[in-house]
């Protein structure tokens, strides 16, 4: 199926590589309808991954939605952690819902377990004892509450695996971890959240397959979820990285249609 619409991407206005502008004017190039920006919220606390103001955010883009009339239809939407809420939500066209930290309730710190492999590591000892059981089901149970929250998208699920490349921290395999991670699928589909597939950690060279894994695409088809495709974009020439094959993965889990933005909401399309 021809791609023509993508809402998860990023620009320099937080930690993306590229200019709204670049990214746009990519987008135009290959042919896209809608566009998305979804830069990640404000967070007083990661300066460095997030916008600076909501507001200033919000006022950009609807400059460059002026700008862009008639050229592409421009979405702002934004990506919105758990540790750090948005404060705007009902001013932006869709709100992307997820975890990237863990939190650490003696000192309040919050640590990406999506940076670096030392930041997991910091995370997991000094938070969770070295018990990487208990880091995987607070990251689970905070999806969950992450999807309470009503997201448009529920963003890349079993991101908790991004840093586990051939098992470092832990058995992707390993009963426990499945069950944990099926039980707060189910959750979050009863909140009736979209899903996002995401090749995000593929173009990073981190996985060689999309999120999530493909025993919780089954199971989400199984239980009647809903999908979108999602590349994660930080860069121009990323906005359609690896989408083939997160639609092969969604096929062979089963899915006959995903969930495609057009004109200001999400189309069921076939594959």
């Amino acid at each position: 199926m021809d791609i023509t619409s993508t809402l998860h991407n990023h620009c320099t206005l937080c930690d993306g590589e590229s200019t709204p502008r670049e990214m746009i004017n990519a987008a135009i190039s290959l042919g896209f309808t809608d566009f998305g920006m979804s830069c990640h919220g404000y967070a007083p606390f990661d300066p460095e991954c997030s916008i600076e103001s909501e507001k200033a955010y919000l006022m950009a883009m609807a400059r460059l939605k002026k700008e862009y009339s008639g050229k592409i239809r421009l979405w702002c939407g934004i990506e919105e952690d758990l540790f750090a809420p948005s404060a705007c939500r009902e001013e932006y066209d869709y709100i992307i819902g997820d975890v990237h930290y863990a939190h650490d309730p003696a000192s309040g710190e919050n640590i990406a377990i999506d940076g670096s492999e030392n930041d997991f590591a910091r995370a997991l000892n000094l938070i969770y004892g070295g018990d990487v059981m208990w880091l995987i089901a607070q990251y689970y149970e905070n999806m969950v509450k992450a999807a309470e929250q009503k997201p448009d998208i529920l963003g890349h699920f079993d991101l908790i695996v991004k840093n586990n490349r051939s098992g470092a921290f832990f058995r992707e395999d390993d009963d426990r971890y499945i069950s944990c991670a099926l039980e707060a699928l189910r959750a979050c589909i009863d909140c009736g959240v979209i899903f996002e597939v995401n090749t995000g950690a593929m173009a990073r060279q981190k996985r060689a397959a999309p999120y999530p894994a493909g025993f919780l695409l089954k199971e989400l088809n199984r239980l009647g979820g809903r999908v979108t495709l999602s590349a994660d974009c930080h860069r121009k020439d990323l906005l359609v990285s690896h989408l083939d094959a997160a639609l092969s993965a969604i096929q062979s889990a089963g899915f006959k249609t995903i969930l495609v933005w057009e004109n200001g909401k999400f189309t069921e399309k076939e594959i």
